[in-house]
């Protein structure tokens, strides 16, 4: 059941005996065990707000996740500021309507 491989020019010199056929070995590359400078590089990118190194950014500015959370910390507390403020103007207003 064990059958030897046959090579390219075997397969193809009995269909075209004038063909010439390069037979191509296979190279396995080395191992090599991985130094300190491969896992420095192997660590993610830096972050475009804090220059941090990180793994995991968001795709459309390239932020990573804890500017992401700050970011979005920020704009509800700028929510909740103009929430707070346009009630207060519209409290003032009708004062005035009266």
């Amino acid at each position: 059941m064990n059958q030897k491989m046959k090579r390219a020019s075997e397969i193809f010199g009995s269909v075209d005996p004038h063909l010439n056929v390069i037979d191509r070995g296979h190279r396995r590359r080395p191992v090599h065990p991985l130094t300190s400078k491969d896992w420095e590089s192997a660590g993610g990118s830096f972050c475009s707000r804090c220059r941090q190194e990180a793994l995991r950014f968001r795709p459309f500015d390239g932020v990573c996740l804890d500017c992401v959370r700050d970011i979005d910390e920020k704009k509800d507390r700028e929510d909740k500021k103009r929430a707070k403020i346009l009630k207060y103007v519209k409290a003032h207003n009708a004062r005035i309507r009266r």
